[in-house]
């Protein structure tokens, strides 16, 4: 029942059941039916299908709820003109589907209240969203808008709401009306919400406000602007104090009763015999006088004029100007011998301003933490420190998160503490060092003094290290902790400052796409070489206490966090909610999770405006921030769909990993935004600061406000995932490339003039050649995308999981330089043109030794098709990977390593302690060319050479041989023996490790398979050397 009317449709269910093909999830329309007054009437609904199973599940919904709220009658016309009636009178959700079009155009709606003009058309598919949507009327009727998302990921639940919005949080009742001759009073009651529609059309909209059966009226007060004040009544309750709160979508104004703390000040007169003059600053009020050994509240004579109060011991005399906002002292002369003092600061909640003539008592009011001697003083600091993530079950080591320490810095002494040098100088300074060590190590009595950059004479001899030019100042070796935490507290102050260095998550799964999940963005150039190495996470907060108040007082918070970049893939998501996730749920446990939260959802529609309204309450405690600062959050945002293997070594347990994101809103609303169907590549989120100054909050507001702060400019940041999709090849890049380039073009230059006339010039240098790598680099970034885009599409069609997972592999290992990455694009087109022609062949074997008969005729279709796609695939990757180099050589950028490589788990399943040793040859054993040896578990290894590029493996199945190419950077087999043609068991001589053979055949056939592969990699080598890369790199940039 829906309107009042029963609604039917009849659908044939077999013709989904007889779909027996794996499809994805599908969606679609169902009609319904219904008569009013004996007239047919339709309405339209989605299905949604999902095949899982061996079932067909089928959920019904409707993609957007529509709720008012506004006590007015909307209407809502959408992109083909199709019109809907929502009146004030319903009280119930209004059901809608927009234009069966994939078009975001044909997905938006025009908003209309009561006669009013139709507003501008808005999207109801951004959800998380909220905002404003103007009305055009004689008053510009604005309405909010607030778009969530169902727990099922169909459902867009949109509430609008009046923008202007009154709540009474007092014990009586209230008036209120605009500040205009034909307004009416409005009455509201306590604990009531109240939509308002001024009538005003000017940018500052003005009310005043009474008490019930009281001819006293406030003064006039803005509802344009975020304020809290105490509105002045001669009258038993003193007045009413006003909160207005602005948000995106709302204006909230709270009426309350007077509270101890509300007033704007207390100014008490301590003086012997002074009279205090005072008054707001241009307001038309007279001057108030405040004789000695009195107190009197105070609260804004004119609510609208500037906040600041005037005050003098003279009516005559030279005023001193006040905010009421903020601590302070100060003296005024007022005669040859005479001085008195002022001192604001917080009794609890309230604000005092007081005047006295004891110094003493100015000075304990102040209660100034800093003057104070510490109680006590504790210092944590560690290098650095690991967290690994080990899922037991299947075997593997899933991440592995680590804090690490600086390299070496140098500092230099100012005043008690060192302070570092910029990044420039301590890399001379350390290189000077350097050699002077090295002298020392010839003669003990080398000369200490040294001088580097021509100006600058440094003293290592001695044992205070000294810099002699240009000025002299001791100087020390040193580095920057992993996490280095301080915490000191005295009588009325606590401190606390926190540095983490760098913190980096790496992906431990094998075939990983990003092998860094998180890192730290390293500084443009520029920047770095005129500044100490930054940390990634910095807090620094000073809190003053009181003993007779439960007020905190914040007078300096402030958390800094560096760019950082996220690359996920769906694979490692899905490996993490494994992880964290105890058992399974069956389908009657997700089908009662489902059904709870329906309901909780189905309860939304019977909200009112008091359900809606966050009112400024008086009951949580509150807290006052003098300086409040959150850094931007700039982040670099790369996802994947790919999914990795289940399987791995190691892995005692057949037990499958999630083959799909596990909470299904999730991957239906990744749907909806298009990320279904291709990868997020260099997408870029940048979060403005969060900034609070004098203050009050509690913690609840706090958080909600921070939040509220990032996530909705996250949310409105989210139109570049249209830009990121990884089929485009990213043009977004370009963009940002360019942006960033021009963007430091004018900020260096600033920098350098700080630091004198050599550094502009410097800073003016590296801005130029920031700009020209940007350029060069964001063009050849986007071709290479778009070619490698193009590459994984022709892989897929091989139709061959094994090839696509070393493809990725292979990928992902970025080049050491140029050289290399056109070599290992020669490398691919190479061994995809005799992949391609030994398929034919291999695939029909393999297929019969797995499969049988069937997967002979399955291995033969996967050969015929990859004697032609895999050379394909090979040209194409040639051309991206040639495009990336350009790219990074360009822009000048690093890939960050892993940490470590990924922990060894033996058969046996136990977690045992880290061993680097393993865990590098385990490592090695995997990244061997080709991967013939996947099935084998890792025994043992020993590195033969100092140069450590040949090393000797051992596996439960063979002995190997392998060396590191010159040239590629891969693991390559020299000679390999199984167990079983060993004659007898490995034996250690005096000219090494002997290994006799069964029989000479084995011997021969080894040699032959070294030779193939040396083939292979000599004609590489010539490939390269021979420049003829250069011929086939300008026949691929002409297709391309």
């Amino acid at each position: 029942t829906y309107q009042k009317k029963d609604w039917s449709s009849q659908q044939v269910i077999e013709n989904y059941l007889n779909n027996k093909s794996d499809q994805p999830t599908k969606f679609g329309v169902w009609t319904f039916e219904a008569f009013d007054d004996g007239k047919r009437i339709t309405m339209d609904l989605g299905i949604h299908m999902d095949l899982t199973n061996g079932h067909l599940e089928l959920s019904l919904y409707s993609p957007y709820w529509l709720i008012n709220l506004t006590n007015q009658n909307l209407s809502y016309k959408a992109a083909d003109d199709y019109i809907i009636q929502h009146p004030s009178s319903y009280n119930e959700a209004v059901l809608m589907l927009l234009k069966r079009s994939n078009s975001a155009a044909a997905k938006v709606v025009a908003l209309k209240i009561g006669e009013s003009d139709w507003s501008e058309k808005f999207s109801l598919d951004t959800a998380g969203s909220v905002g404003t949507v103007e009305c055009v009327t004689k008053s510009n009727a604005a309405v909010g808008v607030k778009i969530t998302l169902a727990s099922n990921g169909l459902t867009k639940i949109i509430t609008f709401t009046p923008h202007y919005m009154f709540a009474n949080n007092s014990n009586f009742t209230i008036l209120f009306k605009e500040h205009i001759p034909t307004s009416q009073w409005v009455e509201i009651q306590p604990n009531e919400v109240l939509p308002y529609w001024p009538v005003q059309t000017s940018a500052q909209k003005l009310l005043v406000a009474c008490i019930k059966n009281s001819a006293l009226e406030t003064r006039p007060f803005s509802i344009s602007d975020d304020h809290t004040t105490l509105l002045k009544l001669y009258h038993d309750y003193g007045g009413i104090n006003a909160v207005c709160q602005r948000s995106e979508s709302s204006t909230v104004v709270t009426f309350q009763q007077y509270f101890s703390g509300s007033a704007s000040a207390l100014i008490v007169n301590h003086t012997k015999d002074a009279n205090v003059y005072y008054w707001q600053k241009d307001s038309m009020d007279s001057h108030l006088i405040l004789a000695a050994q009195q107190s009197v509240l105070y609260t804004w004579d004119d609510p609208v004029s500037k906040r600041e109060l005037l005050w003098s011991f003279s009516e005559t005399g030279k005023s001193v100007a006040n905010d009421l906002s903020k601590d302070g002292i100060g003296e005024v002369v007022i005669s040859n011998d005479r001085k008195l003092f002022w001192v604001s600061f917080l009794d609890g909640m309230q604000r005092v301003l007081l005047f006295t003539d004891d110094l003493i008592i100015a000075t304990f009011a102040q209660q100034a933490g800093e003057l104070e001697q510490l109680d006590q003083e504790i210092t944590l600091s560690l290098h650095g420190f690991g967290l690994s993530f080990v899922n037991n079950h299947i075997g593997k080591e899933i991440a592995y998160m680590g804090i690490t320490s600086s390299g070496v810095i140098w500092e230099q002494a100012k005043g008690k503490r060192f302070k570092a040098l910029k990044l420039k100088h301590s890399t001379a300074l350390e290189t000077a060092y350097q050699n002077y060590k090295m002298e020392l190590m010839v003669n003990k009595h080398a000369n200490g003094k040294k001088v580097f950059s021509e100006k600058y004479e440094v003293n290592f001899s001695e044992c205070k290290m000294f810099m002699l030019k240009p000025h002299k100042v001791e100087i020390r070796r040193s580095f920057e902790y992993g996490v280095r935490l301080k915490y000191s507290t005295s009588k009325h102050s606590i401190k606390l400052h926190l540095k983490v260095h760098k913190m980096q998550l790496d992906n431990q799964l094998p075939g990983a796409i990003f092998s860094t999940v998180l890192a730290p963005v390293p500084p443009p150039k520029s920047v770095a070489s005129e500044s100490v190495p930054k940390p990634f996470l910095e807090l620094s907060t000073i809190v003053r206490t009181s003993a007779h108040s439960n007020v905190k007082q914040f007078k300096y918070c402030k958390l800094l966090i560096q760019e950082m970049s996220v690359k996920v893939d769906q694979g490692f998501l899905n490996a993490i909610i494994l992880l964290f996730t105890s058992a399974q749920l069956d389908d009657a446990s997700v089908s009662k999770q489902e059904l709870l939260a329906f309901k909780r959802e189905c309860k939304v529609v019977d909200h009112t405006l008091v359900d809606e309204v966050i009112t400024a309450g008086t009951g949580d405690a509150k807290n006052f921030y003098d300086m409040l600062h959150f850094s931007p959050l700039k982040v670099f945002i790369c996802f994947s769909l790919h999914k990795m293997a289940a399987g791995g070594n190691g892995s005692r347990k057949k037990q499958q990993q999630p083959q799909q994101i596990q909470w299904k809103f999730l991957e239906l609303f990744l749907q909806s935004v298009g990320v279904v169907l291709t990868d997020i590549q260099d997408v870029v989120f940048k979060l403005g600061y969060f900034e609070r100054q004098f203050t009050f909050y509690s913690q609840s507001q706090l958080m909600n406000e921070i939040t509220r702060h990032y996530s909705q400019q996250a949310i409105k940041q989210m139109y570049v995932l249209v830009l990121g999709l990884d089929v485009l090849g990213n043009p977004f890049g370009i963009v940002r490339g360019l942006a960033e380039g021009i963007e430091t073009l004018f900020y260096e230059p600033y920098q350098g003039a700080i630091q004198g006339p050599e550094e502009f010039a410097e800073g003016l240098a590296l801005g130029v050649r920031s700009l020209l790598g940007h350029a060069v680099g964001g063009a050849a970034g986007a071709v290479s995308r778009i070619t490698g885009a193009l590459g994984k599409g022709i892989a897929t069609l091989t139709m061959d999981n094994e090839y696509q997972k070393k493809r990725r592999e292979d990928m992902n290992k970025k080049p050491a330089d140029l050289k290399e990455g056109f070599a290992r694009g020669g490398k691919g087109l190479v061994m995809g043109v005799f992949d391609g022609v030994t398929g034919i062949v291999m695939k029909p074997v393999e297929g019969a030794k797995q499969e049988g008969v069937g997967g002979f005729f399955k291995g033969m279709g996967k050969g015929l098709v990859g004697a032609f796609t895999r050379p394909a695939s090979g040209v194409v990757d040639f051309a991206s990977s040639s495009f990336d180099s350009i790219r990074r050589v360009a822009e000048q950028t690093e890939d960050v390593p892993k940490l470590r490589a990924p922990r060894l788990i033996q058969n046996d399943g136990v977690v045992r302690p880290y061993v680097g040793h393993e865990a590098e040859g385990n490592q090695i054993l995997r990244d061997i060319a080709k991967n013939q040896f996947t099935n084998d578990k890792y025994v043992g290894h020993l590195v033969v050479s100092d140069d450590k590029r040949n090393v000797f493996l051992v596996t439960d199945k063979n002995v190997l041989f392998v060396m590191k190419s010159d040239i590629l950077g891969h693991w390559n087999v020299e000679w390999f023996y199984g167990w079983i043609q060993l004659k007898e068991a490995p034996s250690l001589t005096v000219r090494g490790i002997q290994i006799i053979l069964k029989v000479v055949l084995s011997f021969i056939q080894s040699i032959i398979h070294s030779f193939i592969y040396s083939f292979i990699y000599s004609f590489i080598y010539l490939f390269i050397h021979l420049d003829i890369y250069i011929y086939l790199y300008s026949f691929v940039s002409s297709i391309f």
